[in-house]
């Protein structure tokens, strides 16, 4: 094999010589951390918990890849080498001290991987201006008190929101995959109501709450976006909402089923 083969190899392959230099590096950057002592970890910083999940993430990303697909899965949690839990159900998934529970007895991180998500690219209208012939339908939200307007995925099962929202201090950190980016994302609640409905109702919902938004894959076809909510939110509101593109709104209608509490994400 001469260089000139030689190149084009590389060529050809260079998305997987690449995923083999990060997994290269991310080992070689400390500690393993599938090894990692549970008990340690709870003790750091948000920062640092989110370093751990990223070197997780690299190291283990074509292992992970291979068990969603082999499974057909939702979401897998690995504990060390073994997959402790998995799930079918889409739209669902553990609490992050039902994870972290999962590593007590061992004393090890164990670490939450979900299947990308898909999202739904809109083909017309303009509530939030996305180019110059396309837009992405918004719901008028108040989240935690703060008046937003999110956008609204039917392609999405669950809802995504900026860490900002999310009270913990210290919040325990999964990696997720979204239009071929890496994100990091904590499981928690936060109090949704819809500004738009004739009698609203605010709900204390499951969200995942996304570090560094403004660089997540969330914000990649609309950069003004503040939140993405999916079907979870039209389920817990008991919502029809009509999408008119030729008026450029969102009505929301029907009557809310008032609930006190949401199911777990």
């Amino acid at each position: 094999m001469g260089t000139s083969d030689i190149d084009a190899l590389l060529d050809r392959h260079r998305d997987k010589f690449r995923r083999l230099v990060r997994q290269l590096v991310a080992e070689e950057q400390g500690p393993d951390p599938f090894a990692f002592p549970l008990g340690q970890y709870r003790g750091l910083s948000t920062r640092e918990r989110l370093e751990i999940v990223r070197r997780a993430g690299a190291i283990a990303r074509d292992r992970v890849d291979e068990e969603l697909r082999r499974r057909g899965a939702a979401w897998i949690v690995l504990l060390g080498d073994r997959v402790v839990a998995e799930s079918t159900e889409i739209g669902t998934c553990p609490t992050a001290e039902d994870v972290l529970a999962l590593g007590q007895e061992e004393d090890r991180v164990p670490f939450l991987f979900e299947a990308p998500l898909v999202e739904e690219v809109p083909t017309a209208s303009r509530w939030a201006p996305i180019g110059a012939a396309d837009a992405y339908p918004t719901v008028p939200l108040t989240i935690n008190a703060e008046q937003l307007d999110a956008d609204l995925d039917t392609g999405s099962h669950g809802t995504f929101l900026d860490a900002r929202f999310l009270s913990l201090e210290a919040p325990t950190w999964f990696e997720g995959r979204h239009l071929g980016q890496v994100f990091h994302w904590s499981p928690g609640r936060a109090r949704l109501a819809l500004r738009a409905a004739a009698d609203p109702v605010e709900l204390d919902l499951p969200a995942r709450f996304v570090a560094d938004w403004s660089a997540s894959p969330f914000v990649r076809i609309n950069a003004s976006r503040l939140a993405l909510v999916g079907r979870d939110l039209l389920r817990a509101f008991g919502l029809r909402v009509p999408l008119a593109s030729p008026e450029q709104t969102t009505t929301v209608t029907g009557a809310c089923r008032q609930r006190s509490e949401a199911s777990s994400p």
